[in-house]
């Protein structure tokens, strides 16, 4: 927010002496002053406004971003390109770098000023084997044989020492940033992200993934297995998918890093952003922390259907990247872990393969045990009672933490406040809450037909509302099923650090509520309608019901003027299954020409928009849509199930309805930031940053320019080009093409170097070309070139 916009001052006439206000009521006529005044109140105001941001451009934290060089060159620090946030920060800390210059705790500091990673820091040195003679041995605390130190036992590792076989948990930190086991010395030279243990070395582990955490979520209860007749193991199992759809998900942890520490300990070990190993969950292991992952607690189920609580005041949520949430009271003093002793009996918690649990596990589960999973998202939980296998069956939530590249995508994400006005109108607010009412979203749909004014649904929980359109939508007697008919812009949107799915039964179709009127003077009126009529979804997951109509689309109308899709995603399948095979791909939208109404029709001459079809940040499957429609591709991840090596067929992820090869080209098209995993076919195109892994074929590709794109080289029929790169010349890979898992869609440090930083702004091309992380790697480079102690050479290892 600019400093103009801040709100102005008291306004002159009142800072006038009451006197000038007795005489001004006795003018005639009054109020002459007042009205003087108040002609140059406005410049006077932003006169105010300016030497007010004068005052806050002395400071790095509230300056605008162009003084930010300016303070930079009153420190005599070089200048950088990137991100404002981490400019500043750069700036900022750069005294108290320099008193600490040199030390392992500043190269940490400034790296994640620089990059907003997790960070850290390794002098390799420390890791290497020392040869000793065995009448003078030099263990860690020096003197004294090492296994007789307090605290040292058989599981501990011992620096020249043997390594321990016995402890998975601590043998799970071999090769990691915390590999606490010595090494031989590896003279190599550096290479790209691998370690090399050595003198001079200081390896520098980065955690690039995003760590989300979904507050609450409904897990998928499998079933429950009645074992009570066996005699061993637990009673009652229950086998439990974290994944709200039962797909496998691989769990992250929180990152505990405290930002007012100083010096900072960005990251400590089991307190990264990135993917829980299995053996560090054994309760039973000498090196075994569960308690730094998982988390079980209680809570009261009425407390949830209380509108006037949030959901953090109603849940205790922890700091651990899984946390299960018990109902009270089947379940009264079992929160784990616990300061005090806990009553019996005690939860124990254990890390496991779950991959193949119909079959059994190698070690049988216990009354009140739970095994968890992190690799593919599955617990089982172990209870005595049917009550309790019960109470959780219907009462059990989550709290889960996952991880993704970026914001590209629904995740529970910090969001603007409502809107007070839409396109000049008041809106009506709806706010929706699972927990409160679980049919709420198909209430606030009910009568949107008849709304005066915009209306905007708030879903204010992360669960999974089922939305069935023939409950709150009449059949036409157009073509195609059940259809949402609006009078006014309709917003649907995730509240502020809410990840809501939606599970459709069938297709979403938007059209305005009245098209065609024969008076002239209504027809005048429903234009204005819809020249304005606008559908925005924002932070939401969209998926199909079991019911939904095989092969059918997400959205299959869109009679409007705009439906806009930001911070979405619209399931296009393909995630990895168990048995590692893909699951299939499905469409995400199919539109065609006519809207949906009755080709020659009145209601088809009356509507005379184009719709505009804008996906921003969004993840989503392949787009059907034909050439009387316009479509705006932002950051955007369209899949077709197709990556890199793959041969393309007829996969489309962007085509028109039709048949090849003389049909299926779709919209005119405008990309700023892109990835397309298969085919697109569209009538025209402009823009910058895609990656297209497959042909790009456009048909009237005498019109429109594309700029700093990658393309495959394999079919393509390409407008004019500038600043461009082909394959199969230009090397492309991703870290995974796999909708679901963690890096999906990721660029791998071994993708040809234009890819990565000749993209638009001199940064990535793709879909996350905005988090630009090449100015983030080139700002570390001259940092550390200013900052490193002379003889020590950083190496650069991302673990994520």
């Amino acid at each position: 927010m600019t400093h103009s916009s801040q709100p102005k001052r008291v306004p002159l006439y009142d800072r006038l002496p009451q006197i000038y206000h007795v005489r001004d009521a006795e003018q005639s006529p009054p109020g002459q002053l007042r009205h003087y005044l108040a002609v140059v109140e406005a410049v006077f105001g932003e006169i105010h406004a300016n030497i007010e941001a004068l005052y806050h451009d002395f400071f790095i934290d509230t300056c605008d971003e162009w003084v930010i060089p300016y303070i930079a060159d009153l420190l005599g620090t070089t200048h950088l390109k990137g991100e404002a946030r981490t400019l500043r920060a750069d700036v900022a800390d750069t005294i108290a770098l320099r008193r600490r210059k040199g030390t392992l705790d500043a190269i940490a500091w400034l790296t994640y000023n620089l990059s907003g990673w997790g960070v850290h820091g390794v002098e390799l040195r420390e890791n290497l084997l020392w040869t000793q003679h065995l009448n003078h041995q030099r263990p860690d605390a020096g003197g004294v044989p090492p296994y007789s130190l307090p605290g040292v036992s058989r599981f501990t590792p011992i620096r020249g020492g043997t390594v321990p076989v016995r402890d998975a948990a601590m043998l799970s930190l071999v090769n990691t940033p915390f590999d606490p086991f010595g090494h031989t010395v590896d003279v190599k030279p550096p290479g790209l992200d691998a370690v090399r243990y050595n003198l001079p070395n200081l390896a520098i582990f980065l955690w690039r993934l995003a760590a989300y955490r979904v507050t609450v979520s409904p897990p998928v209860i499998r079933d429950v297995i009645d074992n009570s007749a066996a005699g061993t193991g637990a009673s009652f199992i229950l086998r439990v998918d974290v994944h709200p759809l039962g797909q496998p998900l691989r769990l992250f942890n929180t990152s505990r890093f405290d930002p007012n520490q100083r010096p900072p300990v960005v990251s400590q070990l089991d307190q990264t952003p990135g993917p829980i190993p299995p053996a560090r969950l054994n309760q039973g292991s000498a090196a075994g922390v569960p308690e730094a992952y998982v988390q079980v607690d209680t809570y009261d189920p009425a407390s949830l259907s209380n509108p006037d609580l949030d959901t953090v005041d109603r849940l205790d949520i922890g700091a651990v990247g899984l946390q299960l949430h018990l109902p009270e009271p089947e379940f009264t003093n079992r929160s784990w872990p616990r300061s005090e002793p806990p009553p019996p009996p005690a939860w124990t918690l254990r890390g496991d393969n779950l991959c193949a649990w119909e079959t059994g596990l190698a070690r049988p589960l216990q009354n009140n045990e739970i095994a968890v999973d992190p690799v593919i998202g599955r617990l089982l939980i172990g209870v005595e009672t049917a009550a309790a296998a019960a109470a959780l069956e219907t009462g059990l939530l989550l709290t889960h933490t996952y991880g993704a590249v970026g914001p590209v995508g629904a995740h529970p994400l910090s969001r603007q406040p409502l809107p007070d006005t839409w396109q000049g109108e008041t809106v009506a607010v709806r706010p929706v809450n699972f927990h409160s009412d679980p049919n709420g979203l198909q209430a606030a749909l009910h009568d949107i037909q008849t709304a005066t004014a915009p209306i905007v649904i708030e879903i204010r929980d992360s669960m999974v509302h089922e939305l069935d359109l023939g409950a709150i939508a009449s059949p036409l007697d157009e073509a195609g099923g059940f259809n949402l008919r609006l009078n006014r812009s309709l917003i649907i949107r995730a509240a502020s650090g809410q990840r809501p799915l939606i599970r459709l039964s069938q297709p979403l179709r938007f059209r305005p509520s009245r098209v065609f009127d024969p008076d002239p003077e209504v027809q005048t009126q429903l234009d204005a309608v819809m020249d304005r009529l606008t559908v925005r979804l924002e932070g939401l997951y969209l998926t199909r019901a079991a019911g939904f109509p095989a092969g059918d689309p997400l959205i299959a109308r869109a009679a409007l003027h705009s439906l806009e899709l930001v911070d979405c995603i619209l399931d296009p399948g393909g995630f990895q299954q168990l048995d590692g095979s893909r699951a299939p791909i499905r469409p995400a939208l199919e539109l065609a020409n006519f809207y949906g109404f009755p080709p020659g029709s009145d209601q088809e001459v009356a509507f005379n928009q184009t719709p505009e079809i804008h996906l921003q940040r969004t993840i989503s499957g392949p787009l059907t849509i034909d050439t009387d429609y316009r479509l705006f591709l932002t950051h955007a991840l369209l899949d077709a199930g197709k990556g890199v090596g793959d041969a393309p067929d007829d996969s489309f992820a962007v085509a028109g309805p039709g048949s090849l090869p003389e049909g299926r080209w779709g919209p005119p098209t405008v990309v700023n930031g892109l990835t397309v995993f298969g085919r697109m076919r569209v009538d025209e195109i402009r823009g910058q940053g895609g990656i297209w892994v497959h042909a790009l074929e456009v048909l009237h590709n005498q019109t429109g320019c594309l700029k700093f794109s990658y393309f495959s080289g394999q079919g393509d029929r390409l407008p004019q080009h500038h600043g461009c790169v082909t394959g199969p010349e230009a090397r492309l890979r991703f870290i995974s093409e796999i909708c679901g898992q963690p890096a999906y869609g990721q660029l791998a440090r071994s993708s040809d170097f234009r890819i990565r930083e000749r993209g638009p702004g001199d940064d990535a091309m793709g879909a996350f070309g905005f988090l630009l992380e090449a100015h983030k790697w080139r700002n570390l480079q001259i940092r550390y070139r200013e900052f490193m102690p002379l003889g020590v050479s950083p190496l650069l290892i991302p673990v994520t």
